[in-house]
């Protein structure tokens, strides 16, 4: 009798859990279209997959490259660091040389001293804001591959639409399954992710020009005391 008791409690818990599952299941909008229902679309009914289809690549490609671009902005901050660091050695041993000069009370040599002290000092301030400005560089990498990425979504967003709307156009039946007002929301706020990103992107474009105009600006003044500057 137990036994019977418990395979029962566990034919009703199944159940109930297939049920569950059942109303998830309806309570989600379909934006999939199987590859194995494309295959049977005849070939004149995909031009618009075909060219939805170059534009994922595209939009995949991009993202790579975003990616490898992402690389290179790092390596040349990781340079340009390197660079603020010999800079500020620099000024560091032009402050000893001034003391020492002023130990010695001789003018000449104090005032040559200060010369090389405010270059060096020019310098430094120009690998700062170097470094400044490749940091922002990485960022707006960064918030490049993003919206790279935002378009990746919209391509696939748009595929899709063009998949179903293959797929009615021929007249299979299992289009009926499917809602074009899903396909088409998916568009939609794949394109509201988008613009958002590129308003994102632009703020990021502004603030990477503002530090590389003052560090151009610091870089030509250091050159104006005899220092040099890295592009």
């Amino acid at each position: 009798m137990i036994r019977k008791n418990w395979r029962a409690s566990l034919l009703v818990a199944a159940s109930g859990a297939l049920v569950a599952l059942s109303g998830c299941s309806a309570g989600h909008s379909n934006t999939r279209v199987k590859s194995e229902w494309m295959a049977r679309v005849p070939e004149s009914e995909l031009g618009d997959v075909r060219e939805a289809q170059t534009q994922r690549l595209q939009a995949n490609d991009a993202i790579v490259r975003a990616d490898v671009e992402i690389r290179d902005a790092e390596r040349a901050l990781e340079v340009v660091r390197r660079e603020e660091g010999a800079a500020r050695m620099r000024k560091e041993a032009e402050q000893a040389s001034v003391k020492a000069a002023e130990a010695k009370g001789q003018r000449g040599h104090i005032e040559e001293a200060q010369a090389s002290l405010k270059a060096a000092q020019g310098m430094q301030e120009a690998a700062k804001a170097q470094v400044a400005w490749r940091e922002h560089v990485v960022e707006m990498k960064k918030g490049q591959k993003e919206l790279r990425e935002r378009e990746a979504e919209v391509a696939n967003a748009e595929l899709s639409l063009a998949e179903y709307r293959a797929l009615k156009n021929s007249d299979d039946v299992r289009a009926e399954q499917l809602s074009e007002a899903d396909f088409n929301k998916a568009v939609s706020e794949a394109r509201s992710r988008l613009a958002s990103t590129q308003k994102k992107m632009e703020k990021s474009q502004k603030q990477e020009r503002e530090a590389r105009a003052q560090w151009e600006s610091l870089r030509d003044r250091a050159q104006g005391y005899g220092g040099s500057g890295r592009d």
